[in-house]
Order: C-alpha cells, then structure tokens, then sequence
C-alpha cells in the first residue's frame, strides 16, 4: 500500500523553458526508451471510447510525485561490480517473484554506485542493464546497518519486451499489477525537454474508493493487483491494468500549470495505465526520484481527476514507430516454475531458470536416465483471467537440448484424464482441457552433458 502525503496549493517553481532536443531520439529498449516499440507503454489507442465513471474525491489532492513512493532508475554498466541482495528483517530469504522461491541471496550482476531506493517503506529501485536486457526491480529494498543491501522481493523484466507480466512470467516488477516502476515513469530527461507531451503512457495509482473489488480488481495487461484489506476493501469501479485516459473534448485552457499540462496532453493521447493502489489520494501519477519537478494547483489536479475515464474500448493501437500495433496472440500460458522432484538419476538435477524460463541441467549427468516430476501446480493460472478453460483446445511444446522429453498429465482431483506422449525438441501435441483439472509434469534427461527443456501450451482458435 503507498501512502502518500497530501499537497496543498504550493507555489510552482518556474517550468524550464529549455527546447525540444534536435538530437535522435533514443532506440526503443534502451535505458531512456525502455520497452519495445509496440508495448502498450509505448502506444497510444485509436478511437477509445471512455467509460462514465469518475475517481472519487478524497480528503487529500491528486498529485504527479517523484517522491518517497516513487522510484529511481539506474544505469548498470558491465564495468559496474555484482552485488548480494540479502533478506530483510528475518526474512528466511529474498523472494524471487517468478521463481516464487526464497533464497539466502539474490546476486544482481551489475549495481550501479548512484543506486538508491525510495526513502518509503516500499523502498522501491529499479536497475536497467541493457547487457543483460534486464530491468531488476526491488520491493522494501534498503542499505542495513551492517552496510548490506537487503530486500524483500526481486523481480525482473525484458528492457526489449511488453514491460508487463505475461500469463507464464506473470510478475516481472515491483508495482502491485506487476510491471516494473520503469514503465509509465516520467523520466528525469525528459521532465523538461521542451516537448508538448510525454511520448508514452503514464503510471497511476488510485486509492481503495477508485479501485474495484476482487474478483474484477485487475484485468489486461496487469497479471495481479494488490491484495484485498479487511479494515480498508476497495469499494470504486476501476480495476488494476485499467487504461485511463481524459476526453477528447478536455477543456486544456482551464490548465495554466505547464507541468500539469503536459501530463494532461499525455493523459488525452496515451493514457495512464492503473499499477498500483494508494492511501487517501485519488490518484498519483509518478515521476523519476530527482527529477525537475514541482507541485501543481489542487484546484487544476481535481479538474483532471474529474475529467479521468477508463478506456472501455479502442480500435487498436499506434505503437511507437508510428505503425498500427499487433496484439500477440497465442500467448504462452505455462510457467515450469515449482519443485522438479527427483525420482532418479545420478548428478546434479535440473532447476528451474528464470532467465531462460526454461528446467536446466548444468553439468553431467550418468549411468541412466535422470527423472524429474512437477507436481507443484504452480505453473498455470498464476493470471486469472489465462487460466486454461474446459472445453478448449491447447497446444503443448517442449523446446530441447541435449536429448530431453518432457511430457504433460492432466487430472481432476487424483485421477488422470490425459497424458501426452513424451516430447523431444520441436514436438507438440493438442489437448482438450477438462473442467477443474489441474497438470503435472514429467522430465527425462539422458545421461549426458547439460541440457534444458523448456514448454508452452498456447490455446488453438476454433478449427485450428
């Protein structure tokens, strides 16, 4: 939960007047530009048709903030020493957020000296090494008395991909719809580049009276949302992942702040996408840590509070190379996350590898083949609204090195309905999914050297 602090009608430091850059804007998945071209980050819908319902008041203003519950976002340079990330407080370890196990320390490859988290109790931090593609991004994370880095969770996210969780890697950032702060950020190059508006959507938080209830309280592109509170149930109509955008119709003169003005061009063209919920602020739309930025007039932040609609339906979208954008289809909806069990084999077992999304042995195996079963029922539905549906039919792959199979049993309760035959590299096999079943899944690795499997199951559209 982010608690943020309430503004009051503070004076305006002068808005920069520094012009429009006449360098090259930077290649889409890079530090300043993160994301591909056609992340939902970087496009703009065509034709949005908005909903009817308005954010609720609170006692406190809207605010557009860099400040204690935002994030910083640092450089990673392959010069930059690896660091250990310990637990926090008591913790038995850090959470993996894909892995979803703990271990006693997270090495992240490359710290940049400048990293700092947020001085809130999120301790938010996110680190983008382009070497790696990689943005790490850290929950609570903060320097301990002993002078380590400690945190609670670590998430990572492609710097080339969607900037969202997918189905399979369903939590890749520390903000509670499961993008990293990085996306939606009002970066610190760009807070007064002389543009008339940010060239990507922005990122939204609202607090319990804005946000819907479970089980609508997230919906695409968000893969989770924050868990429900007893003492404080969100009560408003708009779920996490929701796309805010104000009208077209805006009246933009009644804003004479020039910082709130870009935000609302921005707000009229991509929107602000909802990540994250708050305490007592309507909404709060979030800058860089350090960047240039300023307090705007309560009475314009209510203006655009009361103007701000959820997207209810669009005509598809521009990316950010200016060409219209493909929606993905036939989305990976399996994780092999969890326990592989080992049932036989001589060596060391394959685990699990985030990175690769893929079940890994990194050195020899002997004398027979090495038996591996997942049992943890862990790698599917993690995003509701993905969960495979009775009736449907799928599509199971298995992509292979070094001679593995892999095959995939279906059951309701204890008893098997389906098992596919065992599968090697570029083989695949069509299920139909029965009503309440659940999967497990069986790995074969001849003697050998290291090896990997890694499997999908993708829903077929009718008659395929």
């Amino acid at each position: 939960m982010k608690q943020l602090l309430a503004v009051g009608t503070l004076a305006l430091a002068s808005l920069s007047q520094a012009q429009a850059q006449t360098t090259p804007a930077p290649a889409f998945g890079t530090y300043q530009k993160p994301f591909a071209a056609d992340s939902l980050w970087n496009s703009y819908p065509v034709n949005p048709v908005l909903g009817s319902w308005e954010i609720p008041a609170t006692s406190w203003n809207p605010i557009i903030q860099g400040g204690a519950y935002s994030s910083g976002i640092f450089e990673a340079k392959a010069s930059d020493p690896a660091m250990l990330v310990y637990p926090a407080g008591n913790a038995t370890g850090v959470l993996d957020t894909d892995t979803e196990m703990r271990t006693p320390t997270y090495t992240i490859p490359h710290w940049p000296a400048a990293t700092a988290a947020s001085s809130s109790d999120d301790g938010h931090a996110d680190i983008v090494d382009a070497g790696l593609n990689r943005i790490y991004s850290f929950s609570n994370l903060k320097k301990n008395a002993a002078g380590k880095w400690t945190a609670t969770r670590v998430s990572w996210t492609p710097l080339n991909g969607t900037g969202w969780g997918d189905p399979a890697h369903y939590y890749q950032g520390a903000r509670a719809a499961g993008p990293a702060p990085t996306g939606g950020m009002i970066r610190i190059a760009e807070a007064t580049d002389g543009k008339a508006l940010f060239e990507h959507a922005l990122s939204m938080s609202l607090d319990f009276t804005g946000l819907a209830r479970a089980p609508g309280n997230y919906i695409y592109p968000a893969t989770a949302a924050d868990t429900t509170l007893a003492d404080k149930p969100n009560t408003g109509m708009i779920p996490e992942g929701a796309l805010m955008m104000l009208p077209a119709n805006f009246d933009l003169s009644k804003i004479t702040d020039a910082r709130l003005l870009k935000v609302a061009k921005t707000l009229m063209k991509y929107g602000a996408y909802v990540v994250d919920r708050n305490y007592n602020t309507p909404f709060a739309i979030y800058v860089e840590i350090d960047a240039p930025w300023g307090s705007s007039p309560a009475d314009q932040l209510n203006l655009v509070r009361k103007g701000l609609r959820q997207v209810a339906s669009h005509s598809g979208h521009i990316a950010g190379n200016g060409v219209p954008r493909v929606a993905p289809t036939q989305v990976n909806l399996l994780s092999l996350r969890g326990d592989w069990l080992p049932i036989q084999g001589v060596g060391a077992y394959g685990v699990y590898d985030t990175f690769t999304q893929s079940l890994r042995w990194p050195s020899q195996t002997t004398s027979y083949t090495m038996i591996q079963r997942n049992y943890s029922n862990r790698g599917l539905g993690r995003a509701t609204y993905a969960a495979p549906k009775a009736g449907y039919r799928y599509k199971f792959s298995v992509e292979a090195t070094g001679g593995v199979k892999m095959n995939m049993s279906i059951q309701i309760g204890s008893t098997l309905q389906k098992a596919t035959k065992f599968l090697g590299n570029g083989e695949s096999e069509i299920v139909v999914w029965p009503d309440k079943a659940t999967a497990f899944y069986e790995a074969q690795k001849p003697p050998g050297g290291a090896a990997s499997v890694k499997a999908s199951l993708v829903e077929l559209p009718p008659g395929q």
